[in-house]
C-alpha cells in the first residue's frame, strides 16, 4: 500500500509554524530527481520492520531556507553555505527536525503505516538495482517551491 501524503496546507501550516513565519512555498514544478543540483538532500521515511514508505528531499536553496530559519541563523552565513554548494551539520539536523515533525501530518492520515525519518543525506541519484531505485519514478509526489534568498527553493515529497 502505498502511503498518503499529508495535504498542502497542513504541510504549509506546520512549517511555517516551526520557522516562525508564513513559508513562502506553493505547489509548483519541482527539478529532476535524476539530475540532481549540488546540495540536495533526501530524508527517508521508515516504517515497520524499516521498510521506505516515502522520503522528503530538499534542495540547497530549501534546506538553508527551512533549517536556516528554524536555528535562527543570519542569512550571510547561509548565503556562504549557497556558495559553498552545501549546509552545514547543525541546518542538516534542524531540516531533518522539521521532517520529523511533519511526519506527525503522515501518522495521523488514517491507514498510513506509522513512519518515522531516517537521517538527512546527500541526495544521490539511485542505480536501477538499487533498492530506493523508486525514487526516480515515485508512485506520489508533491513539490513546493518557492523563491528564498539563494534562489529557488524546492521541497518535494515523494512515496514508493
Amino acid at each position: 500500500m502505498t502511503v498518503v501524503l499529508p495535504e498542502t496546507q497542513e504541510i504549509l501550516e506546520l512549517v511555517g509554524l516551526l520557522i516562525d513565519e508564513k513559508p513562502v512555498f506553493k505547489e509548483g514544478q519541482g527539478w529532476d530527481l535524476a539530475n540532481p543540483s549540488p546540495g540536495a538532500y533526501i530524508t527517508f521515511l521508515q516504517g515497520r520492520d524499516n521498510a521506505v514508505e516515502g522520503a522528503i528531499i530538499t534542495d540547497l536553496a530549501a534546506t538553508l531556507y527551512i533549517g536556516g530559519k528554524l536555528i535562527l541563523l543570519p542569512e550571510a552565513t547561509l548565503k556562504d553555505q549557497f556558495q559553498m554548494g552545501m549546509a552545514d551539520e547543525p541546518v542538516i539536523e534542524a531540516v531533518t527536525e522539521v521532517i520529523n515533525n511533519l511526519r506527525t501530518l503522515y501518522n495521523k492520515i488514517e491507514l498510513n503505516p506509522h513512519v518515522a525519518p531516517t537521517e538527512t543525506f546527500p541526495y544521490q541519484v539511485p542505480g536501477p538495482d538499487d533498492f530506493v531505485a523508486w525514487v526516480l519514478n515515485p508512485s506520489k509526489r508533491v513539490d513546493y517551491v518557492g523563491q528564498t534568498a539563494f534562489g529557488k527553493a524546492t521541497l518535494t515529497l515523494i512515496a514508493p
